[in-house]
């Protein structure tokens, strides 16, 4: 199924060069949300999610140690909702604070920010690799990090292809759950090792202290505690770990990737084919999916309302339903492509059909190999 085959998306056209696009956007954006009295940073409405999220984490998290403590491997009844408020959190709060879009307050952006701690990651690597990374170069190949798998999968058009990636589409999802566990044990101290992001001093400090929070946090909370209160059982205690983690890890790479690799959305080798026009870019790059499921908007912060984040990054995700059919509409207006999928499962499907077209070579390449 293609996106939103009810309201098909044109062919980009490209607006003349006088032609304000973001700025005009942005105004009707900005008086729609003044016209309804709203602040387009929801502080009082993401604070209260947030409590809900954490006494949702806090609330699994005991009911995990006491069923460990008291009847062994009926702990693993606690893994799926330990599981899900993680989820929540780096969705639907971390996320926010990063782009600081959950409060007005710096402080509570870096408290929501910093609840990276719960995954044991660090914040700041996170910021540097989608704030700044993702979200300034999405697409574009060797700069948009969404796309990096150390060529054991070809998600661009642009990275090289390899024989065994005619059967990604088959082995991609396994390496997606792996994806939690390598950021936790692998990627943040890799990223500092080889300063990747060319650090300052000052922020390496930052970045110390961070490692020396979260990953202690990370062995407290889900390894050591937990053997302490089982008395050492460490195969509930393993088992419990593993699941929750390969959960995460394909939950957070099929929600960041849905929007941006399903064969749709066009894709850069280079920075020089990006479009000049910011927004322009975005829109090319971007697509929505499933933004009539309620509870999956509330379960992932807004992000399947990838348009409107990737667009207006800065404002709660819980303004981005109410301004999506203003975007729309000027999309339509403008003769801009507005890519969207009516349903999660028609934009899984079609990220299916995407990786095992970017896995198979061209019959030329075939031929070649053949003969």
């Amino acid at each position: 199924m293609r996106p939103d085959d009810s309201n098909p998306a044109p062919a980009v056209v490209e607006p003349a060069a006088t032609d304000a696009f973001f700025p005009d956007l942005k105004q009707r954006v900005t008086a729609f949300l003044d016209e309804q009295g709203l602040d387009p940073i929801d502080q009082r409405g993401m604070v209260t999610k947030a409590i809900i999220i954490y006494a949702m984490w806090f609330a699994s998290y005991g009911l995990y140690l006491f069923l460990l403590h008291s009847y062994g491997w009926l702990a693993l009844l606690a893994v799926l909702p330990l599981y899900f408020s993680l989820l929540c959190i780096a969705l639907a709060v971390m996320h926010d604070g990063s782009h600081a879009a959950f409060a007005h307050s710096r402080l509570l952006n870096r408290l929501a920010a910093g609840s990276m701690i719960f995954a044991g990651a660090s914040a700041y690597f996170w910021h540097k690799g989608h704030v700044q990374r993702h979200h300034n170069h999405t697409n574009v190949n060797g700069q948009d990090r969404d796309f990096e798998s150390g060529g054991l999968l070809r998600l661009h058009p642009a990275q090289p292809q390899r024989t065994f990636h005619r059967h990604q589409h088959i082995y991609a999802w396994f390496l997606y759950t792996m994806h939690t566990l390598k950021w936790i044990w692998w990627d943040d101290y890799f990223d500092y090792a080889t300063d990747v992001f060319k650090l300052n001093d000052r922020s390496k400090r930052t970045v110390i202290k961070e490692l020396l929070i979260c990953k202690p946090w990370h062995v407290l909370s889900y390894i050591a505690l937990p053997l302490i209160v089982s008395g050492g059982n460490w195969a509930v205690v393993l088992v419990f770990y593993v699941i929750h983690f390969l959960l995460m890890g394909i939950s957070l790479t099929i929600v960041f990737l849905m929007a941006h690799l399903t064969g749709v959305q066009e894709t850069c080798a280079s920075e020089s084919e990006a479009k000049p026009d910011w927004a322009l870019h975005q829109l090319a790059t971007t697509a929505n999916f499933a933004t009539g499921n309620r509870a999956l908007t509330w379960v992932v912060g807004g992000l399947n309302f990838q348009i409107e984040h990737h667009i207006f990054p800065k404002m709660s995700h819980t303004r981005h339903p109410l301004i999506q059919p203003l975007v729309k509409e000027f999309c339509r207006e403008r003769g801009v492509a507005y890519y969207e999928y009516p349903t999660f499962g028609a934009v899984l499907r079609d990220h299916y059909r995407n990786l095992k077209q970017l896995g198979t070579p061209p019959p030329s390449q075939v031929a070649a190999t053949a003969n």
